[in-house]
């Protein structure tokens, strides 16, 4: 169970730092840090890097020290916040039989540095710049910030807190954009990144995506089941439609016909010619029995906790898999690029102490909090 809560936390830091959502929790308060603090940063303070020092390169892009510092703060901030681990305590808690939960998070912080380094090669590669507009939204943040917080220096402290030059801090928040920018890209005909519709089609289909139609008898009075009398009169309606078809010399025309006839399903107005779906989204019986027919033919009497169904299995609609794909496809194309980029350390990476920067930054927020409380000593 922790380890499954662990992993589910640090999927979500790097799902949050892939697109740019670097996030730390801040607070108006301020505490004064010398002039010499606040250039050299909590990285060189604790480990003696710089914190504009490469610790990590993918195909020539670098990530700082600054970075690495943040990263992990965020990570162990989320952690703690919305899991409850007191990371401090328990950088040697085993999540498995080889991995402790240091080396977990000290993984996804190098996987979320990855992820920053591979998205803006991928915009220098297909020329994704920032528009004037993502410019301006990114001035008005800051702007926001030192609003805030009251001033440039009490915005500068709030970073040094957190790990992160004011440049770091930028890169990151920018990335954001970027991820913007590359998705609009990749939806723009046109462009070098764009998804076509046949290639997206082509995904849908190799993920599992159908189309069918049905025509359905509720057995359900709200929420209660039918039964007795009413319940067979209900079988025999469905029955009496199955015969219908069997009879008719152009069932699938018939088919329309009789789902607007007679089908209680309460979609069926909104979706005229069926549902595309994939794998896990209708129950395991209309899935099933959908998946079982070919194109054009129609299912025997298939019953779900809803009622009869009659399902006919259509031609693929391929409007609405290439929409339902569209922003997967991408996640999985951002995902491939990262897997197959080679992050690449280099030899200040190994004088990062994780435990030794945590808790640097766990004691500039902690001084903050007792500066601030009510009966602290002056």
């Amino acid at each position: 169970m922790w380890k499954d809560r662990i992993l589910a936390a640090l999927l979500a830091v790097a799902i949050g730092a892939a697109a740019g959502a670097a996030a730390w929790k801040f607070s108006p308060e301020k505490l004064e840090f010398t002039p010499e603090q606040l250039e050299n940063g909590i990285t060189k303070e604790t480990t003696g890097v710089a914190s504009d020092e490469i610790v990590a390169t993918v195909d020539g892009n670098g990530a700082t020290a600054e970075m690495y510092s943040f990263l992990l703060g965020s990570e162990c901030a989320n952690l703690e916040n919305y899991y409850g681990i007191d990371v401090a305590s328990n950088w040697d808690m085993a999540i498995d039989e080889t991995s402790t939960l240091r080396d977990f998070i000290e993984e996804d912080t190098l996987t979320s540095i990855k992820q920053q380094l591979v998205l803006e090669n991928l915009c220098a590669k297909y020329g994704i710049e920032l528009t004037a507009d993502d410019l301006d939204a990114i001035a008005e943040e800051r702007a926001g910030y030192v609003e805030g917080y009251g001033s440039e220096e009490a915005f500068r402290t709030e970073l040094y807190r957190a790990g992160i030059s004011e440049e770091g801090f930028d890169r990151l928040v920018r990335a954001g954009y970027l991820y913007q920018r590359l998705y609009t890209a990749y939806t723009t005909p046109g462009t070098e990144v764009y998804a076509s519709d046949d290639v997206l089609r082509a995904y849908a289909v190799g993920s599992g995506y159908i189309t069918a139609d049905h025509i359905l008898i509720s057995t359900l009075d709200g929420s209660t089941k039918l039964e007795g009398e009413a319940l067979e009169e209900k079988r025999q309606l469905a029955e009496d439609i199955l015969w219908q078809l069997r009879d008719s010399a152009d069932p699938i025309a018939l088919f329309s016909e009789l789902a607007d006839q007679y089908s209680e399903d309460p979609g069926h107005e909104r979706y005229p010619e069926g549902y595309t779906f994939t794998h896990g989204t209708m129950v395991e019986e209309f899935d099933a029995a959908a998946r079982a027919l070919e194109e054009g033919e129609y299912s025997d009497i298939v019953e779900t906790d809803y009622g009869y169904h009659i399902i006919l299995r259509r031609p693929l609609n391929v409007s609405e898999a290439v929409e339902a794909v569209r922003s997967e496809y991408f996640e999985a194309f951002f995902l491939g690029e990262i897997e197959r980029a080679e992050l690449v350390m280099t030899p200040a990476a190994e004088k990062l102490d994780s435990v030794a920067i945590y808790d640097a930054i766990r004691a500039a927020q902690q001084s903050e909090e007792q500066e601030s409380a009510p009966n602290a000593a002056p």
